[in-house]
């Protein structure tokens, strides 16, 4: 109950001032429940001796030829014979030797403390009764009221004092982290608003503060940076390309040898895979911040079929087959680009890792898979993998939300898999 209560600071404030308050008022009660039993017991003791001090002033008299009974004070009667002490105090003394007690509450409204006793005199024992009223020098209910004050007040103080201590914990300790937790929190963050907190606060929270701003401020100045790059550099990388394209495409035009064709074909497929990774690299740092403004699409067979054949060179030449097969088109964010450079990172890893037999892709409504007739992931694995590498393909499935796994197929090599919905 009390991990629940004080798991939330934003509440905690509230549950430590409940808690306090309920310490003081337990606190209060308890004192004032001590002082009224020690004020009780004290009385008490003082009775008892005053009416033994009285008890000797009164054997004294009757040794001296006192009889009956004789007033030793105000408060104070004693009795050596039995049948004169009043009938409402005979039930606590009859049958007794020694009794000492407070009574008569319960019949008059004074009490009286009462002791019985014996004394001796000429060698004979006799009895001796006396009886005080005490309740004229005990506490009355005006001094209980009274005392009853100085307790409220006792814990009113505790509770002011309580309130003071927790305001200011409330101000250096919990209400500096519920502000940086509330401006963490908006769902619009202004990057160029630097994050404020109290003044007063403590030197760990200051410093905090200080580092949230020094670390927004850097990560602000890279995005900048990022978006520059996306700017300028689409311009400076597409250029060249298109230059070449550009050139290839007149040279195309002129007669040509069979070994010309042929490296005319492999700048050609050349530059459109280059071209492919400088799109693909570029939406990552122009959509790596607002990945979900970019368009729904769906994930076609077509697409699919013509990354698989500009991917396919290596293995023609193995003659290695390369099955698909399509049972759905998920849907995606991603763009043609991230789906080429991934997938075509993966078929050249399956083919470099196959030396004969086959490759078979897989696409359902969920999911992208690879599986080859390789030897398998080795206990030392490759993580660069080929080309861009796997953990370039691992860094885009976690931009998009995609669940990348590498595994041991069964029956056959490996299997690389992507599930575009991991729920």
């Amino acid at each position: 109950m009390l991990d629940r209560s004080f798991s939330n600071t934003k509440t905690l404030t509230g549950h430590l001032a409940i808690f306090f308050t309920a310490v003081s008022i337990v606190v209060g009660l308890v004192s004032f429940l001590i002082f009224y039993l020690a004020l009780q017991w004290s009385e008490d003791r003082v009775g008892e001796r005053r009416i033994l001090i009285d008890r000797d002033a009164a054997v004294a008299q009757f040794l001296n030829g006192a009889n009956g009974m004789i007033q030793i004070d105000e408060l104070t009667a004693a009795y050596n014979d039995m049948s004169l002490v009043p009938d409402d105090y005979q039930q606590y003394l009859e049958d007794k030797q020694q009794y000492l007690g407070e009574v008569g509450e319960d019949f008059n409204p004074l009490s009286h403390m009462v002791f019985k006793g014996q004394y001796t005199q000429d060698g004979e024992a006799k009895p001796i009764v006396l009886l005080t009223l005490i309740d004229r020098v005990e506490f009355g209910v005006d001094e209980l009221i009274y005392s009853g004050v100085i307790v409220v007040l006792f814990v009113a103080g505790l509770m002011f004092t309580f309130g003071t201590i927790l305001y200011r914990l409330s101000i250096r300790l919990i209400e500096p982290l519920n502000d940086i937790t509330t401006q963490l929190d908006q769902e619009f963050i202004d990057v160029e608003k630097a994050f404020s907190i109290h003044p007063q606060s403590a030197q760990e929270f200051q410093l905090l503060t200080a580092r949230l701003n020094q670390y927004r401020s850097e990560l602000n100045l890279t995005l900048k940076r990022e978006q520059a790059f996306a700017r300028y550099a689409s311009h400076e990388l597409r250029t060249p390309l298109t230059v070449i394209k550009g050139a290839n495409t007149l040279l195309t035009r002129s007669e040509l040898t069979s070994f010309q064709e042929r490296q005319i074909h492999r700048i050609q497929d050349a530059s459109r895979e280059m071209a492919t990774m400088v799109d693909a690299l570029l939406s990552i740092v122009r959509y790596e911040r607002n990945i979900d403004d970019a368009p729904q699409r769906e994930i076609l067979e077509k697409e699919i079929t013509a990354i698989i054949e500009a991917n396919s060179a290596q293995a023609m030449s193995k003659k290695l087959d390369i099955q698909l097969s399509c049972n759905g088109s998920p849907s995606t964010r991603a763009t043609e680009a991230v789906i080429s450079m991934v997938l075509g990172n993966l078929l050249r890893n399956a083919i470099a890792a196959t030396e004969h037999g086959q490759i078979s892709v897989c696409l359902d409504k969920t999911e992208l898979s690879i599986t080859d007739d390789g030897a398998g992931l080795s206990d030392t694995p490759n993580e660069d993998g080929h080309g861009l590498g796997l953990l370039i393909v691992d860094d885009l499935c976690q931009r998009y939300g995609w669940e990348f796994k590498l595994s041991n197929h069964p029956q056959r090599g490996c299997t690389a898999s992507i599930k575009f919905d991991p729920s």
